[in-house]
């Protein structure tokens, strides 16, 4: 479990370890974390979703991770590429409000089971991408607490960042205009209590959509707002071919912050939540009482792969 509560520390959407960040690291299980490539076109989606693209690694560090440990990438044929952040959001949000709601009672919460890469080096900055390691969380339906299994097997809850969950988002009306205002009226309070000076807007933003996607039972219409938004956020590009913790292919949502980038990975066929990838982009030294971490360029910084959701009377309990 050790491992485990080192995960918590590394998922986390905020880069500099702050009081703050300190205490939401340990409910933090996703990461949020390029330079704007925009190009919108807007093209009517088509009704049959895209297979999977072209099998293309993130970077050139996981490619070598993946060829040391002697992985065989799969490509599925009729890959189709997606031309910009704006088709992507598209057919995403087009997919999201096909699909079926979480169907959960206020009182509910959401089990979560992951795949993630074990803790590697720099003090919980890094992962080692050739261990994998499970987890489980819960999430209350209305997306405002957490809750996680410590390494003592104490049942802990806690509130979730950034303080916004699925019940406000769901208040009509629900726009990617509304959603993104009720996620910045949510982010900006924290800014007083953050012992740094807190990225900029967008980055948050990014930060903020990353998790809610992984983390939370988000109506239909919520998780396709969400992605109706994410083009409006300057900087958010496509990752052609992003891979999971679990070797999975899929098309990602990508933003480069000040020191790493992440990856929202999705399936190109339907457009699900598949898991998560962050690269340090930057050499950058992490300070925190008692000690320092020095962590270079390259290093990656969080992988995971979903591997199952479901709705459960309460926290602690499996399906």
């Amino acid at each position: 479990m050790d491992d485990l509560n080192a995960v918590r520390r590394v998922r986390r959407p905020v880069p500099a370890m702050t009081p703050q960040a300190e205490s939401a690291a340990r409910a933090r299980l996703l990461t949020a974390v390029r330079t704007p490539v925009r190009t919108p076109v807007r093209t009517a989606p088509p009704r049959r979703r895209p297979a999977r693209p072209v099998w293309r690694l993130v970077t050139a560090a996981v490619l070598a991770v993946l060829a040391g440990l002697g992985w065989a990438a799969t490509r599925e044929p009729g890959a189709t590429p997606v031309a910009s952040v704006q088709q992507l959001s598209e057919w995403a949000a087009d997919a999201a409000e096909d699909a079926p709601g979480p169907g959960a009672r206020g009182d509910q919460w959401l089990y979560v089971k992951e795949l993630n890469a074990a803790p590697g080096a720099y003090s919980g900055y890094g992962v080692d991408t050739s261990r994998r390691i499970t987890s489980e969380v819960w999430t209350s339906v209305d997306g405002k607490k957490i809750a996680w299994y410590d390494d003592k097997g104490k049942l802990l809850v806690q509130y979730t960042h950034p303080g916004i969950g699925a019940a406000e988002l769901a208040a009509e009306p629900v726009t990617p205009e509304t959603v993104t205002d009720r996620l910045m009226a949510a982010l900006r309070p924290l800014d007083a209590s953050a012992g740094d000076p807190p990225p900029p807007m967008n980055e948050r933003l990014f930060q903020a959509i990353y998790q809610l996607m992984g983390e939370q039972a988000l109506p239909p219409r919520v998780r396709a707002a969400l992605f109706r938004a994410l083009p409006a956020i300057e900087g958010v590009q496509v990752t052609p071919d992003a891979v999971d913790a679990g070797g999975r292919h899929g098309v990602a949502f990508s933003y480069t912050g000040d020191w790493a980038r992440y990856d929202l990975i999705l399936s190109p066929g339907d457009y699900r939540f598949l898991g998560t990838y962050g690269v340090s982009v930057t050499d950058r030294t992490f300070t925190w009482t008692g000690g320092s971490a020095d962590v270079p360029a390259g290093t990656p910084v969080t992988w995971t792969a979903r591997l199952g959701t479901e709705v459960v009377d309460e926290p602690g309990r499996r399906p």
